[in-house]
């Protein structure tokens, strides 16, 4: 069992990935939008399950990332990849649990409102 092992480390941390589309889903993509908003709410459940043990869970939610997922010059609209792997090591080392960047950051932080207004802008395209 993993919790077994994690409570035996020195700083034990869970560390999901999700994405922006988690808090303003993507009419285009509704499964991958869904299947974020459920690791979304996994990992706040997971993290108040586990702080009574000292597991740290954490969060990153990337906007889109110009990398190669999915096929060489498909994300180049996106943010560079160093630029968000920089920012966010740095708010790791920093100790934020949940961490955006770009727009994942402000949907991350938006209002319903924005949201609404976001999700209105995201699905015009």
């Amino acid at each position: 069992m993993l919790l077994p092992h994690l409570r035996q480390q020195p700083n034990p941390v869970v560390i999901n990935v999700s994405s922006g589309l988690a808090f303003a889903p993507m009419a285009a993509a509704p499964i991958y939008s869904a299947t974020k908003a459920a690791l979304h709410s996994f990992t706040l459940s997971l993290r108040q399950q586990l702080v009574s043990v000292g597991v740290s869970v954490l969060e990153i939610v990337p906007p889109g990332v110009n990398t190669d997922l999915g096929g060489p010059g498909l994300h180049t609209w996106a943010v560079p990849v160093d630029e968000f792997a920089d920012s966010i090591v740095a708010r790791l080392a920093a100790g934020e649990q949940e961490i955006g960047y770009g727009t994942s950051e402000k949907i991350r932080q938006a209002s319903r409102a924005e949201l609404d207004a976001r999700f209105e802008q995201i699905n015009s395209h």
